[in-house]
């Protein structure tokens, strides 16, 4: 008997592609490991046993079977292999029966290999080649008791752990659905219990989106509007309308060395200064106030919040001084305005004035500074310390826009508008034609003021700042003091305190008739000023004597100045101005005696009124012949003018700082005319003129005799409302048998010009 040769270590290659594809490798590799697993050794029991019993090699023959299906392990197969030594009968195995027994339609099974886990007992050998030993005395292939290595029920006599466990496949099973285990459970019924609509996740998930929410909106709404307050602590009043007026089209950086204040009050105001009780017997409080405690500051155009100082010639006083930034700064817990005695500009002195300028401004309230004045002593004659206030609508220094403003204080629609304040055919009245009070360069007529550009009879759609064209507007005029040598031959130095008023009364009268509308509280040291007036304005004035110790040679004590005054728009007739000297109230005026002045002798003016206007602050140290005359013997220079603090109250809960309020706005007409506020050698509003800004003088529509200012096309621009109403008034009339009703319609509308701006002024009837 011839001994079988060894398996091939190789598989064979003689097999058709799709055979190939279909091919178990003989040697799997292992997972984890990257070398092949050693070839088994074959098994030589059953041929062992069937020699030893000396059977025939050769098996009985036996009839093929026709539900013979290749065994993965041997593809190439055509049919079951003969056993010549086999001792048991061939009995089906289930697989092949299942395969055998498969029906029409129904996918067969097949038997699939898989590689043995550590679970699987190492039942299996690993799979051989191709090459089988059918000499064996059991059946090598579907017998129930298989001893062969590619039987499906193996021996279990291998000597390895690991290699391939055959199954049976069945397609068909891989439509049913797989039975859910605990991780992969799309419905778990458990997780809805205890679950409400508001679970403790759910406030969770909510709560979370909520802070997430808030800290978005406090990060880009809440913290920019903090910043924003905190960075603008000046006054929002103030850094919102003065700051952004001031130089408006100019686009200059802010210097890096700019002295800043926190806000309106300097931090250095002792708490004592923070209240006072007013003489008028209210609390005010104090809204405003510097120290002048920092050194070195500078008052350069955009150098400071609240001050800038000029740089320009005073020609309206023909003074004799040019004032430079330069002169003024802060030493020692002071202001210091120096003049000089130095040619500048072809002027011989040099000097400063410092203002707040539509920077600052207040609507009534109480104003007090605390000064020294230049000079060796008392008896010093020829400077002109001040301190004052003007309307904001005038720049001090830039005469094209005090042309037709300063000094008004005027509400009234009537012949106090007009220039000269005198008919246009010059017939009268008597008063402004002359008066026994003038002087005699303007030829002693009352006025020579050019009518109030912004008058209360302005016609509709004329240029006008508002916030109505029928409100009087101007820039009046009120001194803390203007300082001098005595004019009375008497020695020592005295303060002028005064207001100005346009339009004029005759002779330049107030009414000082009874201590109600005007009061002398010291008449030892406070004296009514004999000049009440001039042909450029008219003033209420007092003189005060002054201490002796407070000039700059004979011990420089700081002495406080001020006034205190309300105006009261709704009632015109409370208001009234309060002078002050040394802490102590020098005179007083009140409105009623700026009341009309009507009557044959008077110049048929109405009431000029406390000014209303935002009143900016204006410190300067000047010289001139205008003021009084100069005596050079008794100055010296250079010389000082100090200012220790400056501070402003106001009534408690009547607060109202701001250069451009609501109801007396200044902002974009100061925007809008950047000509006559921005160019001092500007002198005239109107164009055509040397001097002049090129801007035209608003139209006056007063109706005079039987001349009309305001033009039937004037009425016409007026709102679409008041024509409707004026039409249907003159339809309904003109029904009438009335001959004056039978006018034509434009008749009509030129004699109702002047009833309608009367009407509009007295605000019963809308325009």
């Amino acid at each position: 008997m011839s001994t079988p040769s060894p398996p091939s270590q190789t598989p064979s290659d003689d097999r058709s592609s799709s055979e190939s594809h279909n091919y178990a490798p003989a040697y799997p590799e292992s997972p984890g490991l990257t070398t092949p697993l050693s070839p088994p050794q074959m098994s030589t029991v059953p041929r062992q046993r069937a020699l030893s019993q000396g059977q025939d090699s050769h098996p009985p023959l036996r009839s093929a079977s026709t539900s013979f299906a290749s065994s993965p392990l041997n593809p190439n197969a055509r049919s079951r292999p003969g056993s010549s030594l086999s001792v048991f009968n061939r009995l089906a195995s289930e697989d092949a029966t299942t395969l055998s027994n498969a029906q029409p339609g129904q996918r067969g099974s097949m038997i699939l290999y898989r590689l043995a886990a550590v679970d699987d007992m190492s039942v299996l050998h690993p799979p051989r080649s191709t090459w089988h030993n059918r000499d064996s005395i059991a059946s090598t292939s579907d017998s129930v008791f298989s001893l062969s290595s590619d039987s499906k029920y193996p021996s279990g006599l291998s000597a390895h752990s690991r290699g391939l466990v055959p199954y049976a496949y069945d397609p068909d099973t891989d439509n049913v659905s797989e039975d859910d285990d605990h991780l992969h459970n799309p419905d778990p019924k458990d997780k809805d219990e205890g679950a409400g609509l508001w679970s403790s996740r759910g406030w969770l998930n909510v709560g979370a989106l909520a802070l997430l929410i808030i800290a978005l909106l406090s990060l880009f709404i809440c913290y920019p509007v903090v910043i924003y307050y905190q960075g603008n602590a000046r006054n929002q009043q103030l850094a919102a309308e003065n700051s952004r007026v001031n130089n408006p089209s100019e686009n200059i950086a802010q210097p890096p060395n700019m002295f800043k204040m926190p806000n309106l009050i300097d931090d250095e105001t002792p708490e004592s200064a923070m209240n006072r009780t007013g003489w008028d017997g209210e609390e005010y409080v104090l809204v405003f106030s510097d120290e002048f405690n920092t050194d070195g500051r500078s008052f350069y155009p955009n150098d400071d919040p609240y001050w800038e100082a000029v740089d320009l010639w005073y020609g309206a006083t023909k003074d004799q001084e040019w004032y430079d930034p330069g002169q003024i700064t802060t030493r020692n817990g002071a202001l210091r305005i120096k003049m000089e005695n130095k040619e500048t500009h072809g002027l011989p002195y040099k000097s400063g004035m410092l203002q707040s300028w539509n920077k600052f401004c207040f609507s009534g309230g109480y104003f007090e500074v605390s000064v020294t004045f230049p000079g060796p002593n008392s008896n010093a004659q020829g400077y002109w310390p001040g301190v004052w206030t003007m309307g904001n609508l005038g720049r001090p220094g830039y005469g094209a826009t005090t042309d037709g403003l300063w000094p008004y204080s005027y509400d009234t629609c009537d012949l106090g508008t007009f220039p000269n304040q005198t008919f246009p055919d010059d017939s009268g009245p008597p008063a402004a034609l002359r008066t026994d009070m003038g002087r005699a360069q303007y030829n002693y007529e009352l006025s020579w003021l050019p009518g109030q550009r912004l008058s209360s009879c302005t016609c509709p759609g004329e240029d006008h700042p508002g916030p109505t064209p029928n409100k009087g507007r101007g820039a009046p005029e009120i001194d803390v003091f203007e300082a001098e040598r005595n004019k009375t031959g008497a020695p020592g130095g005295i303060v002028s305190q005064s207001a100005q008023f346009a339009p004029f009364t005759h002779d330049y009268l107030f009414d000082n008739s009874t201590s109600d509308k005007y009061t002398i509280y010291n008449p030892d040291i406070t004296v009514p000023n004999s000049y009440r007036g001039s042909a450029m304005q008219q003033s209420v004035s007092a003189l005060t004597d002054v201490p002796d110790d407070m000039f700059e040679g004979s011990g420089q004590v700081f002495t406080k100045f001020g006034f205190e005054y309300w105006a009261e728009p709704t009632a015109p007739g409370n208001g009234f101005i309060t002078w002050m000297v040394n802490g102590n109230p020098s005179h007083r005026v009140a409105a009623d005696a700026m009341g009309p002045d009507q009557g044959p002798d008077g110049t048929g003016v109405g009431r000029r009124i406390i000014p209303e206007e935002p009143m900016a602050l204006i410190l300067n140290l000047g010289i001139s012949p205008g003021w009084q005359a100069i005596d050079p013997s008794t100055l010296t220079f250079p010389t000082e003018m100090l200012v220790d603090y400056v501070r402003i109250y106001q009534r408690k809960g009547s607060e109202n700082v701001g250069c451009s309020p609501d109801n007396y706005p200044t902002e974009k007409y100061i925007i809008d005319h950047p000509e006559a506020y921005k160019n001092p050698n500007m002198t005239m509003w109107r164009g055509g003129v040397p001097g002049g800004a090129g801007y035209s003088w608003p139209r006056n529509g007063l109706v005079s005799g039987v001349r009309l200012f305001c033009t039937v096309s004037d009425v016409r621009s007026r709102t679409r409302s008041t024509l409707e109403a004026v039409n249907a008034i003159w339809t309904s009339l003109s029904t009438l048998p009335i001959p004056f009703f039978l006018l034509s319609t434009d008749s009509f509308l030129s004699i109702s010009c002047p009833l309608l701006s009367h009407a509009a002024k007295a605000k019963t009837f809308v325009v």
